[in-house]
Formats: structure tokens, sequence, C-alpha cells
């Protein structure tokens, strides 16, 4: 019985070039989990572990059907109250307030036909360790358009440098930020003992800039 991988389906979603380009992309479903704070924060990577067991119990519910997937990739998209901060520019995402005050929303792509019902019977199927934090995951819809995106290669601390880059590449074709930062994580950095091997597209939905 042939299951169905995202990664594969939706190549053009899941990759990108270490240089900044324009690319559009589709709407897409995820499973989800959104609160605030830091990423250094040790409830940061216990959410991520609540939001990947509920996505492989919604994957258990499909096993041995037409319908079988593969879990993908974690994501994340990363912003902050604008209304009580004033606009955050591409490349000052990390740098500009307290990341106390980070929002973010943890992501893991889902099939089309993944409904809230699924995700209800998988929060309910989840160890008890997990319910706590996994009882905030939810079905989550995304329909970024036109983005600017680069691959960064290697430690999120050196980020900024590739925001920088597609921050210059945005004002050069005249336009600006339409959307929350976004990131694919192609390596999973909870896994690895060095993040000298990550692989993460950075993506910023734009749009045009109006004149005058």
């Amino acid at each position: 019985m042939k299951r169905l991988n995202l990664l594969k389906k939706y190549p053009h979603y899941y990759s990108s070039k270490e240089s900044p380009e324009l690319v559009e992309i589709e709407n897409a479903k995820f499973i989800s989990i959104h609160a605030k704070g830091s990423f250094t924060d040790k409830i940061f990577y216990d959410r991520i572990e609540a939001l990947t067991t509920t996505a492989y119990a919604v994957q258990e519910l499909f096993e041995n059907s037409d319908q079988a997937f593969d879990v993908s990739v974690l994501e994340g998209l990363y912003w902050y109250d604008e209304q009580k901060y004033g606009t955050v520019g591409i490349s000052h995402i990390y740098d500009t307030f307290p990341l106390s005050q980070l929002e973010y929303r943890l992501m893991i792509r889902m099939p089309e036909y993944i409904a809230p019902k699924d995700i209800l019977k998988a929060k309910k199927a989840v160890a008890p360790k997990y319910k706590a934090l996994a009882a905030n995951a939810e079905l989550f819809e995304l329909n970024e358009g036109k983005c600017a995106q680069m691959l960064h290669l290697g430690p999120f601390a050196y980020e900024v440098e590739t925001l920088k880059e597609i921050d210059s590449f945005v004002k050069q074709n005249h336009l600006i930020k339409n959307g929350l930062h976004h990131e694919i994580y192609l390596v999973d950095f909870t896994k690895v003992n060095s993040q000298e091997g990550l692989r993460t597209i950075l993506r910023e939905p734009i749009k045009q800039k109006r004149n005058g």
C-alpha cells in the first residue's frame, strides 16, 4: 500500500536555493500549537515533543488505509504583537524586543483530508505525559502566496545574516513583508549534537510596495 509522503508530493514547498528567491506557496494544513515565549526555554522543546507526538497519533488513525501518510518535518512561525510593538523588519525578528515577548506557532504539515475531528481524536490518544500541552494542538491553515526565501545552512545563531540577505533582496525588488516569519526545519534540531549540519528554509511572505 502506497503511503503519502508530503515532502515528495510538494518538493517545491520543501526546497530552497542558497540565495534569495521569489516563490509562490500554496495553501496548506497543519497540526499546530500557538504559544508565547523564548525558543531557549525548556517548554519550547516540550511543546515540540507534544506536537510531534500528536502528529504521530493522527498518522496512526490512518494506518492500514488508503490514506496512510508519513509525518512531515517541523516548521515554525515567529512574530511580535505589532499593534503593541510596531512593525518588526524581516532582518530584526530576533533582536528587536525581548524573546519573552515572541509569539510562535509550531507546525507540522498534514494531508488535505485531515479534519478537526482527527486532531481531537489524536489528542485523546496521546500518553498522559503529553496531554496538557497537546490539549492546545489544533488544525491550522496557512496561505502565504508570494514569498521571498533562502536556505540557511548551519547554526541558528547566524540566521541574522541570511535574514539580512532576504531583507536586502526584498527591498531591491520594491517589495515589503506581508506575513509572518516562517522557518522550515529540514533537519531535526532536537536530535543533533551540533547545529553545523542544520538546513533551514527561511521564508517571508511579501507583496509589492505601493508607490508614493
